[in-house]
């Protein structure tokens, strides 16, 4: 069609419409409540806080706590350092030796005194149980583990007040 100046006119029907902006405030609307809702949903249903889960918890007595394997601070027990161990390995050629340095989690933090009391019987199970295995015992991570056992099952014979609950190597070296 021609105007009244001599152009051409488009008609409406090919005429390209822009979409009205309250339909984008909607879209975006609609969206930032999804995405609100999304962020709501992951932070309420995250783990809760070691503090919150401590007071949620129902209380328990210090026997009960002691038989499962619980302390004061949550799972894991005090630590108590260990003096390094070298020893000789039963090698055929005896020219390996093995220096470990451990860490003892206790039951519980009195536990500490009765290991200090009993360390000289202590040190001498360790040492001979180091002592008596070879290279290839200790090589794989399935003959630490082992190791490990044999080592807490070794101490725990001589507590009587508590337990040694985990062994953890902070150094181990084979030369």
């Amino acid at each position: 069609m021609v105007d009244e100046k001599g152009g051409v006119k488009e008609s409406a029907a090919g005429e390209k419409k822009k979409p009205p902006i309250l339909m984008i405030a909607i879209v975006f609307a609609l969206l930032a409540i999804i995405a609100g809702g999304a962020a709501g949903y992951f932070f309420l249903s995250a783990p809760k806080s070691e503090d919150a889960q401590q007071r949620a918890a129902p209380q328990m007595t210090a026997q009960q706590a002691q038989a499962q394997g619980y302390t004061a601070g949550g799972l894991a027990g005090p630590m108590k350092p260990m003096d390094a161990f070298i020893v000789n390995l039963t090698d055929a050629q005896g020219t390996r030796y093995l220096k470990v340095t451990m860490q003892l989690e206790m039951s519980y933090e009195m536990l500490s005194s009765e290991i200090d009391k009993r360390l000289p019987q202590i040190r001498d199970e360790v040492i001979t149980l180091l002592s008596s295995k070879s290279f290839d015992d200790i090589s794989t991570i399935a003959g630490k583990r082992a190791l490990k056992r044999g080592i807490l099952n070794s101490i725990n014979k001589y507590l009587t007040t508590g337990k040694v609950l985990n062994v953890y190597f902070s150094e181990f070296v084979v030369q």
